[in-house]
């Protein structure tokens, strides 16, 4: 995933996976727009209550027949902008290694 300096989401694209053809492999870019729903995303956008599936009472929506699959890319999704959040300053410091 993507994110700028302010914590909002450019983009999240799954590099590997072992979903069932047809089913959860729609997290792969190229076979749905599904992960696009992540886009500009942070993580008060949704409040913390929408960071779930359509299913449970969230705004992500799931897959037709797959919803274990979208459950676990948006908790992977929502985890890491909270690393981030808890992390920001040494994550956007300048390398003091690589001199000025």
């Amino acid at each position: 995933m993507g994110l700028d300096a302010a914590g909002t989401l450019v983009g999240v694209q799954v590099l590997e996976h072992q979903e069932t053809p047809g089913l959860g492999d729609a997290i792969e870019a190229r076979k749905s727009d599904w992960l696009r729903g992540f886009d500009a995303r942070s993580l008060n956008n949704p409040p913390p209550a929408g960071w779930r599936v359509r299913k449970d009472g969230g705004v992500f929506d799931q897959l037709t027949g797959a919803t274990i699959t979208p459950r676990a890319v948006v908790a992977a999704v929502r985890a890491a902008l909270e690393y981030f959040a808890d992390h920001r300053d040494e994550l956007l410091s300048p390398d003091p290694s690589e001199g000025p």
